[in-house]
């Protein structure tokens, strides 16, 4: 086995799960998942297990097994698994559920530690990148974006971003200070995350208003994904295309023409992705944020160069839809 090897898998709804050789665009490994279809994939950072979302269990596999047999299946949720995260140091999992509820799991146990219960559909989690911290950001169908203290098992605060529309997928920018939300109606709202402490109050968590733009002129938002360089934010629509966008920050005039210092957030169109021919449903950042890789219903999965916004590999092979990709080029 390679040091450093490049993982790279998709999966769908022809209950299969592809492993591919991301240089030469070959398949190098199969599992079948006949149960149901994959819903999403997360890849432990030492690149030993992948984690498969299906209805309603999640399904742990030997990345560099043989085996087509997961090596632990984590049985708890009542309905279809929406998201799956792993912890950076990857001996925790969270998942969330159309049970309307988030799940805290020990890996190497197999058991879950805590349920956190949302009251509607969770769409999307996410965990934030400060393990002390010990904080989930969820989204859900009635709109509402959250942030869980895991342990505490309660709500620490939340924003519902447009009353009434789903909130379909959110991320956590890698210096865990904004946290980005997309929703049905192709908008896309980013918030300050504000944490203190206090000898007085404890830990206070608050969501401050930081930009909202339309990324994707009505059409609904699948996926949000930062780069791991937090320089880049990806979206993936039902529009048939990925975006990536670049946040600013730069002085504006005041209301009475001084030049106060007055700093607005923006966010600036890098390039429009045009490969793919029906819903673009996720996406993953390479290691160096200098490639993406795409994932749509046409079958296909894509490459890209992020800095030229070309397509420099096509994965075909997949039989139906392509809903999830999961990629680890870390070196360790």
């Amino acid at each position: 086995m390679e040091e450093t090897p490049v993982i790279l898998v998709t999966a769908g709804y022809d209950h299969t799960i592809r492993m591919w050789d991301a240089l030469k665009s070959t398949c190098t490994r199969s599992i079948q998942y006949t149960e149901t279809q994959v819903n999403r994939m997360a890849l432990s950072s030492d690149k030993h297990y992948l984690a498969v979302a299906g209805n309603p269990r999640v399904s742990l596999y030997d990345v560099f097994g043989t085996s087509e047999a997961p090596v632990l299946s984590l049985e708890g949720h009542k309905a279809n698994v929406t998201a799956v995260e792993f912890t950076h140091d990857h001996k925790f999992l969270a998942t969330s559920s159309e049970d309307k509820t988030i799940m805290w799991w020990d890996v190497y146990a197999g058991s879950c530690k805590r349920i956190l219960h949302n009251g509607s559909i969770v769409n999307d989690i996410a965990i934030h990148p400060d393990g002390r911290q010990e904080l989930i950001i969820s989204c859900d169908q009635n709109g509402a974006v959250r942030v869980w203290s895991w342990r505490r098992q309660e709500v620490l605060c939340q924003v519902i971003p447009e009353s009434d529309v789903a909130v379909r997928s959110v991320a956590v920018s890698p210096n865990g200070q904004l946290i980005v939300a997309g929703n049905n109606l192709g908008q896309v709202f980013a918030y300050r995350l504000i944490i203190e402490s206090s000898p007085q109050t404890g830990r206070t968590v608050e969501l401050e208003p930081y930009l909202k733009f339309d990324a994707h002129d009505g059409n609904r938002i699948t996926r949000v994904v930062f780069s791991a360089n937090g320089r880049l934010l990806a979206t993936c629509s039902s529009d048939r295309t990925a975006k990536l966008w670049e946040f600013t920050e730069g002085p504006v005039m005041s209301a009475n023409g001084s030049r106060e210092e007055i700093i607005q957030a923006g966010a600036a169109l890098v390039h429009t992705l045009n490969y793919h021919h029906r819903w673009v449903w996720d996406a993953a950042f390479s290691s160096d944020s200098g490639y993406l890789v795409t994932v749509s219903t046409d079958t296909r999965a894509a490459l890209w160069d992020v800095n030229s916004g070309e397509v420099i590999r096509q994965f075909k092979g997949h039989q139906k839809g392509v809903v999830c990709v999961a990629l680890n080029d870390s070196t360790m």
